[in-house]
């Protein structure tokens, strides 16, 4: 305790002094820069009153023509110090009569060539000298006195010097008394409760202690008594309590090597306690794999300052594999260097086979639900291509009086009632569909990919898909690849479900699926011999998400291996992805960095499958009341234009909501109907009749959708001046439904 002692009364020192040397430095300052000002005052304060009182003595003596007092008293008063020369000046400035000290020099001395002008360029010359002229009363006559300020300075110099060491003393004083204090108050009493600790003193003893103690040190006192029987008990059962865990507990000091471990660990890593303690972390796995894996994981957390770290792994024991839990907490000092790793061992092999008992049900209750949203998206586009086709068939019957080509035309209809009847089923039993292989043209797969993924994506979340220049100008349909389309989008659907979890936290989330052909290179046909072709399709889904640890990236496609809580996925997703993109010849590889997003690489062999020519539609003319066609298909949108302009009515097409809005805005007064697809991407059909309700409240709106009438539909598809056909339909039901929009009282049919 002698060092805290003198550690304590030099700092205590040591901050007085400079604090005291900071004052006294700018007091100091201070001093200086006011020196001259406060001497100047003095010396004029003392000057005034010398003067106020000796021109009315010399006054009194002129009176009364008594030269010799005035000498007298001139002559006495030069004896002074302060006073250096005493002059009487008359109207002219000749000098009347001087009295000078000894020390004055001889500039000063009267002559017959001196005058007051002199006499004040000399004083002007010396620095200590000042010179003050006061007017004689009832004379012509002038008092000047010339005054010597070094007794002044000298006064003011050692007054302050004299206060400057009175100061210091009261510093000193106060340190000593400081000292005696901080003894008194502090370091003894520290002292007490250091032998209360160290010699461990009985209650008497400390009962004893805690009368000489100050009331602050006895609260110390029994809260470390407190402590110290609460750490006594914890002790006494530590060992039980760890015996009684159903996991084992290790800590290690370093991050290297165990320190110590609990005897449960004969049970759960099927060694003893004398074999772990001091061995590598999770050596006892005996897989060089697993132990390389995990410390370069407790590494990295330790460099980032993480406090916990979680791990689940398999170890094979014999014939048996057993799974693991593992939950470390890493501690550290108050410098942020580490202190102590803590981890819990369990067996989790129990729950790992009740998930793989599981896992078949999870998986179809996973394809289930994806088939829901798959029929969701195909019953759209379906519906859509039905309604073009619809459109079509009424334009060409208008146009042939044919009676066998009118019959032919009947008949598709028919057809097309069918297959829309179809639709509704499949919307009601979407399940237990065969998977099996067929040619897909990859430019309609993917445009109708996007579609289903849409309306299933956060509205947080930018989807984009992006095809090179040959995919874009194939409209023929000749790139095609061999698959089982709905298997191939439920793998696609699968990426881009673990893209929307990587992206959970990311402010600005974005996944792009770009697509591109490409001649294999030999380095790649290499590394995947299963690629059943050399010329390939290459997707690639991207997202700029949290990112896969280096550590774990190899094992993403291994199957029950995830990184989620249990109950939020079976980590299968990944595992089914890549079997099934090998089983049709092609390969899935993934690259990321933490922190840095994803990227999932799919190559598909390309199949030399021919495609038959797109069907192309006749353009019509037509007139009549003004109709704005919203719709983002576009053959649904040219096929009602042109069935619109047959029906005797002017169409105007718009791709999306936000043309739609601003062309509304453009002929609002022109525009009698609007023909609104409900859903679209960027802004929706609902969206966009808020905007144009906003401009005219009244304007009739027929709202067209492609889903299941059976799901929920915005509010907005009720209201009045609003009508909702689903699609397709029957032209006879459409001009009903124009008619009905148009003219509401009269009801009339086209």
């Amino acid at each position: 305790m002698p060092h805290v002692h003198h550690t304590l009364k030099r700092d205590l020192t040591r901050t007085i002094l400079l604090w005291s040397g900071a004052f006294f430095a700018l007091l100091g300052i201070v001093f200086m820069l006011s020196f001259n000002i406060l001497e100047g005052y003095i010396l004029d304060l003392m000057a005034e009153h010398r003067l106020n009182y000796q021109t009315r003595e010399f006054a009194k003596h002129l009176n009364q023509q008594d030269n010799r007092s005035i000498h007298e008293e001139s002559d006495a008063l030069v004896q002074e110090q302060l006073i250096s020369a005493i002059l009487l000046v008359d109207a002219s400035g000749e000098l009347m009569h001087v009295s000078l000290t000894k020390q004055q020099p001889p500039e000063l001395q009267a002559d017959a060539n001196v005058n007051i002008d002199n006499i004040d360029a000399q004083v002007a010359a010396h620095r200590n000298l000042h010179l003050y002229r006061r007017a004689i009363p009832g004379h012509n006559a002038s008092l000047v006195l010339v005054l010597d300020d070094r007794p002044v300075s000298v006064a003011i110099l050692s007054t302050t010097a004299s206060t400057a060491l009175l100061l210091m003393l009261l510093v000193l004083l106060s340190i000593k008394a400081l000292h005696y204090a901080l003894r008194r108050q502090l370091v003894e009493p520290v002292d007490h409760l250091r032998e209360a600790v160290e010699d461990d003193l009985d209650a008497a003893a400390i009962h004893a202690l805690e009368e000489e103690l100050p009331d602050e040190a006895v609260e110390i006192l029994e809260v470390f008594d407190q402590i110290k029987h609460a750490s006594d008990e914890t002790k006494a059962h530590l060992m039980e309590l760890m015996a009684a865990l159903p996991a084992c507990f290790w800590w290690s000091e370093d991050g290297e090597s165990y320190a110590g471990v609990s005897d449960k660990c004969t049970v759960i890593m099927k060694k003893s306690a004398a074999e772990i303690a001091g061995a590598r972390l999770w050596a006892w796995t005996e897989t060089e794999a697993h132990i390389s894996a995990h410390r370069k994981r407790l590494q990295m957390a330790i460099r980032r300052g993480d406090e916990r770290l979680d791990f689940a792994y398999p170890i094979q024991h014999g014939e048996q594999t057993l799974w693991f839990g593992e939950s470390v907490t890493i501690c550290y000092d108050a410098g942020g260097k580490l202190d102590m790793v803590y981890g819990i061992v369990s067996d989790i092999s129990a729950r790992k086979n009740r998930q793989h008992q599981q896992a078949e049900q999870l998986e179809l209750l996973h394809r289930m639900e994806t088939t829901a949203t798959l029929v969701g998206g195909i019953a759209h586009e379906f519906n859509n291509a039905l309604a073009g086709m619809n459109g079509n068939v009424f334009l060409i019957k208008q146009s042939t009086n044919d009676e066998q080509m009118l019959n032919r035309l009947k008949r598709i209809e028919q057809l097309i009632e069918r297959s829309a009847a179809m639709i509704d089923n499949m919307l009601a039993f979407a399940r237990k569909s065969q998977v099996r292989s067929e040619p897909i043209r990859l430019a309609d797969f993917l445009k109708r990919l996007q579609a289903v993924v849409f309306p299933t994506l956060p509205n947080h979340i930018r989807f984009s898909v992006k095809m090179d220049q040959t995919l874009q100008g194939d409209e023929a349909g000749r790139l095609v690849v061999r698959a089982d389309k709905k298997k191939l989008q439920e793998v696609l659907m699968q990426l881009i479900e673990n893209a929307c979890s990587a992206v959970e936290k990311v402010s600005n989330p974005c996944i792009t699926l770009q697509v591109n052909t490409m001649q294999a290179e030999k380095q790649l046909l290499q590394q995947h011999p299963q690629l059943s072709s050399s010329q390939l399709v290459h997707l690639q889904l991207q997202d700029n998400g949290c990112g896969i640890p280096a550590e774990i990236i190899s094992r993403v496609f291994d199957p029950f291996f995830t990184t989620r809580e249990v109950g939020q996925g079976t980590g299968l997703g990944l595992s089914m992805a890549y079997g099934y993109i090998h089983q049709i010849g092609g390969a899935i590889t993934v690259e990321s960095a933490e922190g840095e997003g994803a990227t999932f690489h799919l190559y598909l062999p390309l199949d030399a499958t021919p495609h038959p020519e797109k069907y192309k539609d006749r353009l019509l003319q037509g007139h009549g009341e003004k109709v704005l066609v919203v719709d983002d298909d576009q053959v649904f949108r040219e096929s009602t234009c042109e069935v619109l302009t047959r029906m005797g009515y002017q169409p105007m097409p718009a791709w999306d909501g936000k043309e739609a809005i601003r062309l509304f805005g453009q002929h609002q007064n022109d525009i009698r109907l609007i023909f609104m697809d409900v859903l679209m991407p960027g802004m929706t059909g609902i969206e966009a009749s808020r905007q144009i309700r906003k401009i005219a409240p009244d304007i009739p709106i027929i709202f067209l959708t492609a889903y299941d009438r059976t799901q929920p539909l915005e509010p907005e598809v009720y209201e009045e001046h609003t009508e909702l056909i689903n699609k397709p339909f029957r032209i006879s039901v459409l001009s009903q439904a124009i008619q009905a929009a148009l003219h509401p009282d009269t009801q009339q049919n086209s």
